[in-house]
């Protein structure tokens, strides 16, 4: 079995950013040490103290990847772990820079680039913090240098550097704070872009269901209705395919409004049809036609598998209950059922579906009826 570990996580696009800055400062880190390893190559600097800072700075990395590429770093304030990497970078400055001769300030131009990195991360206080240590950690070693070293140092010399990185972290800080002041206003800008751009989804989304739904029920309304219906009939024509029809009316709904109210009649309405579009297949499509009656279209079936589907429908509506209006209340329903004829018009099938519904109402309601096509029949 092998085992493959991806150089960044996968959908972790948060992480993947933090890895790419990393391996950014692990480049700057690369050119540090093939500086000192020039240094080295030129007598500048004794073998025992380069070899500790590769050393170190291998380590450091290895660890560092490991413990963001773990995701342990997601636990932690700063996840992007600026400020111990900043940290461990300066003490490892300041190794090389007590290890080095009179030459030692050059070292100072590479810890100010180093700053760099801290500047589009930190706050004013933090830059200015980490500035105080990083003079503080100078001053540590001038003050060792001039201990256990004093023959190798120029306390003049030393002094002066010491203040001019000072002006410079000084500089350093107000351009963090200028840096951070636009991170937090764009940072709000995209915030807001991002809210406009889920607000103007929201609203593309209302006017698509606008489009193609009916304000009350929320089911198809009647264009989008007539335009699916259009698209199946060129299916059958195209596959040979079946579907019917079946026109389905509130049976006394005229009542219930001049009982109840019409907020109680929207109800009713509403739950009637929530009610058939549950008990319908995903391939079936259903719609309001008009005031109280609705159409029910059931593709890739005939006739007698639409009588089966429709009787189903019937008895579910009729169970419905509404006990916020009167617990007493129960609708039923009407349903005339026609099977699409391939290569015949839309409108005779839904005049063979209204024929049955008619049929059906003047039987006694609460029923499902069928017509069938005088051709179709004779063929």
């Amino acid at each position: 079995m092998t085992i493959r570990l991806a150089l960044f996580p996968k959908d972790e696009p948060e992480q993947t950013l933090r890895l790419k800055r990393f391996f950014t400062a692990a480049g700057a880190y690369l050119m540090n040490a093939s500086f000192v390893v020039a240094c080295w190559w030129m007598n500048y600097f004794g073998t025992t103290p380069v070899l500790v800072y590769l050393a170190l700075v291998a380590s450091i990395h290895i660890g560092f990847y490991a413990f963001i590429r773990s995701g342990w770093n997601k636990r932690l304030r700063d996840p992007s772990l600026t400020a111990p990497q900043l940290t461990i970078a300066t003490l490892s400055g300041l190794y090389l820079m007590y290890h080095a001769d009179d030459f030692r300030g050059i070292f100072l131009l590479l810890g100010v680039a180093m700053m760099v990195f801290g500047m589009f991360r930190f706050r004013t206080r933090q830059f200015a913090w980490f500035g105080l240590f990083l003079l503080a950690g100078y001053a540590g070693l001038i003050a060792l240098l001039l201990l256990y070293r004093p023959s190798e140092i120029k306390l003049k010399v030393e002094v002066l550097q010491w203040l001019a990185l000072l002006v410079t972290l000084m500089q350093f800080s107000f351009l963090a704070g200028q840096i951070g002041s636009l991170r937090d206003r764009l940072r709000h800008n995209n915030q807001e872009l991002e809210k406009r751009n889920r607000e103007l989804e929201v609203a593309l989304q209302r006017i698509s269901d606008m489009a193609i739904r009916d304000e009350l029920t929320g089911v198809y309304n009647r264009h989008y209705l007539m335009e699916r219906i259009e698209q199946e009939s060129q299916r059958c024509v195209r596959s040979g395919s079946r579907y019917c029809v079946c026109m389905i009316d509130v049976d006394f709904f005229k009542k219930v409004n001049d009982t109840y109210g019409h907020l109680a009649g929207d109800r009713v309405l509403q739950d009637m049809a929530a009610t058939v579009s549950a008990a319908l297949r995903q391939t079936d499509f259903f719609g309001r036609f008009g005031g109280e009656e609705f159409v029910m279209v059931l593709t890739d079936t005939a006739l007698p598998g639409a009588l089966v589907s429709a009787e189903r429908v019937r008895q579910t509506v009729e169970q419905i209950r509404f006990p916020d209006i009167d617990p007493g209340l129960k609708v039923t329903i009407s349903i005339g059922i026609a099977e699409y004829v391939v290569g015949a018009p839309i409108s005779r099938t839904f005049t063979l579906a209204d024929r049955a519904l008619y049929r059906a109402k003047e039987n006694g309601r609460n029923r499902c009826e069928c017509e069938t096509d005088a051709a179709q029949a004779a063929a």
